[in-house]
């Protein structure tokens, strides 16, 4: 998959470089933002690339989580830094922007884990929401496990309205 995103985003990059050609000869609005919305595209080509110290496992349902939850568009972010949320302490594993709402998408193995995120979350709520990001959008918390979900935490991700995808090869 690697070398499929690397052709990916070096065609995009060569569209780019067309447009950039027909924006000097035509200078069209249009054309400018087609440029952007490309330009946007390759980063977010590139930020799926697997990190080096996440498993496979993590990674291909990070991926299959952020296809589905923006094929009907959005910005997705797998750098919570680039977003700013990170500055008060929660780095989600991608951050999905759309119009009118953003998402924060944690892929979690293990569950001990998800429970300590989720109170995490639960106790850095109020940041959260006051994070200007955040600011005029509905906010949704996706988790994405492997395998099927305890039911502590089923309880506990109920109590915080927080979605849960069971992820099965």
């Amino acid at each position: 998959m690697q070398g499929d995103l690397g052709e990916v985003r070096k065609e995009i990059e060569e569209i780019i470089a067309r447009l950039e050609r027909v924006k000097e000869a035509v200078k069209l609005k249009s054309v400018e933002r087609a440029i952007e919305e490309l330009k946007i595209s390759v980063k977010e080509v590139e930020s799926l690339r697997k990190k080096g110290s996440e498993g496979f496992d993590h990674y291909r349902a990070k991926v299959r989580l952020v296809e589905e939850l923006t094929k009907d568009g959005g910005t997705c972010y797998l750098e919570a830094e680039h977003t700013g949320i990170s500055k008060i302490g929660y780095r989600p594993d991608a951050v999905i922007i759309k119009d009118e709402e953003i998402i924060f998408l944690e892929i979690e193995t293990d569950q001990r884990r998800m429970l300590k995120k989720l109170r995490k979350i639960r106790k850095l709520w109020n940041e959260i929401t006051s994070s200007p990001i955040t600011t005029g959008r509905r906010i949704r918390i996706v988790f994405g496990v492997l395998g099927d979900v305890r039911e502590d935490v089923l309880r506990e991700a109920k109590s915080m309205n927080v979605e849960i995808y069971s992820i099965k090869d």
